[in-house]
């Protein structure tokens, strides 16, 4: 599934900080790693788990059988969100087809439609077309009209579609829906309750970026996730110095410093917002959101994007259960960090 611009593909923003191959567990648990392509991205995963055998005496899952189940969760969630699927229920709603929606459907739906109205229209899976039409779907800026684009507003609002008897109901049949701003946290997520559920208490998932790391790994510690630091240049060398400390928690991140167009001097990431069809010009370039979940995390950092810096930071005041990382370029243009109050004791500077 591929990401719209104003989600971009920026997973290498961060990287997992793993404890070394020669670890050993105090609980005598072994540690599992799975990675792999899914979504049009790659996805990461650790967990600390039975070895076959005395899996297979708890009756808990085998590491074929995880992966198996894994690889199911994946498959669902393709047929039902994926826009390069034909077949998928979201891409026969958009094409007005007759089709009976199935729980990942109505999760994402209904999750979609809860941070549109909290963040008053600022996250919008109706908002894919005026992506697409601006060129940021392909990271290529174009240059459209006024006219082409109110064209194209018209039939974009959360509050134009809805569900109605399990299925889904349209004020324009032109209106499409794209869940690629959520879909990605919400895998995770899934992925997350799954190994729950079969006692994995112990485990990291890494979807494109968004992760989710549930509990301690077995020696105590937290599970660490690095951040990329800014730099000045698209094509410059990825430094980490930098890491912030996860414990049933995510971490997403939207936006990119490297895919950025400059105009009078600044620096601006190329972010559409929903409710006007124009590129969000504000000085932040990325962000990271922390929260309980993948799903939240996802579906925020898209929306702090089309807000820009202040008016995240004043979304956080009020909701303090969410926190962030900011990127931006400050009024000298040069890039900064700035990490909200709430994760201050999270995060730690490598020496």
């Amino acid at each position: 599934m591929m990401r719209v611009a104003q989600k971009c593909l920026f997973s290498i923003a961060i990287a997992l900080l793993l404890a070394s191959c020669g670890e050993k567990s105090k609980t005598e648990l072994k540690k599992f790693t799975l990675d792999g392509r899914v979504q049009g991205t790659y996805y990461h995963i650790v967990y600390y788990h039975l070895d076959d055998k005395a899996a297979q005496k708890a009756n808990l899952p085998t590491e074929q059988e995880i992966k198996h189940s894994i690889d199911s969760i994946f498959k669902a969630i393709d047929e039902t969100l994926s826009l390069w699927n034909s077949n998928s229920i979201v891409s026969k709603v958009n094409a007005n087809e007759q089709v009976m929606l199935n729980k990942i459907f109505i999760d994402n739906f209904e999750a979609s439609q809860y941070f549109s109205r909290l963040t008053d229209g600022c996250f919008d899976i109706t908002v894919a077309p005026v992506v697409k039409a601006q060129g940021f779907a392909n990271e290529q800026r174009t240059k459209t009209d006024k006219q082409q684009i109110d064209s194209l507003m018209q039939y974009v609002g959360y509050d134009k579609v809805k569900i109605e008897n399990n299925a889904i109901k349209k004020l324009y049949p032109q209106t499409q829906l794209d869940f690629n701003a959520i879909a990605q946290g919400y895998t995770s997520d899934k992925v997350s309750e799954y190994l729950t559920k079969n006692n994995i208490r112990s485990h990291i998932v890494d979807i494109g970026g968004e992760v989710y790391a549930a509990n301690r790994k077995p020696d105590g510690q937290q599970w660490r996730v690095a951040i990329e630091q800014p730099t000045e240049t698209p094509d410059a060398q990825r430094e980490y110095n930098s890491f912030i400390k996860l414990e049933n928690q995510s971490i997403v991140t939207s936006g990119n410093y490297r895919k950025f167009f400059i105009e009078n001097g600044i620096k601006y990431s190329h972010t559409i917002d929903p409710k006007t069809g124009q590129n969000a010009k504000h000085s932040l370039l990325s962000v990271s959101v922390v929260a309980k979940n993948a799903t939240q995390a996802d579906a925020l950092a898209t929306a702090f994007m089309v807000m820009g810096m202040e008016k995240a930071e004043e979304f956080i005041s009020q909701h303090p259960e969410y926190q962030a990382i900011f990127i931006y370029c400050d009024t000298d243009g040069k890039t900064k960090t700035k990490a909200t109050k709430g994760l201050q004791d999270q995060i730690e500077i490598l020496k």
